[in-house]
């Protein structure tokens, strides 16, 4: 991976985050697809979360993925939510978007995804419980 000006910066921010696998494995995608991006961790203290979100704008972050402790608090810092981060009352996505900052939250959509995928399940239109 050869980083340049062109290089889209991405990563992870949460505490403490050094444990992560995430930057091996975006890394390594990014590589196979031949993309100019870099994936790296940034481990943001709880009382510093609303000055690392205003960094992401200010360094044109293109995105990051949020982990705990921030998943719920960092929702007040954005300039807007998807729906899907709105319901669940957490954000697990930044995506800054010409420096507007949008939460999602992919992780209903992916756990409906692996049961269909693993388990052969279709849960449109069924009830269940989660415990």
């Amino acid at each position: 991976m050869e980083i340049n000006g062109k290089t889209k910066v991405t990563g992870i921010l949460g505490y403490p985050v050094v444990h992560s696998l995430s930057p091996a494995m975006h890394n390594a995608a990014f590589k196979k697809l031949g993309l100019n991006f870099i994936y790296l961790p940034f481990e943001v203290y709880p009382e510093e979360l609303y000055r690392a979100i205003k960094g992401i704008r200010a360094l044109t972050i293109a995105g990051v993925n949020v982990t705990l402790p921030h998943k719920e608090k960092v929702a007040g810092f954005l300039d807007e939510l998807t729906p899907e981060a709105q319901s669940i009352g957490a954000v697990n996505t930044i995506v800054n978007i010409n420096g507007k900052l949008i939460g999602d939250n992919t992780d209903g959509q992916g756990f409906l995804q692996s049961l269909e995928t693993e388990g052969a399940f279709k849960a449109q239109g069924k009830r269940c419980l989660l415990i």
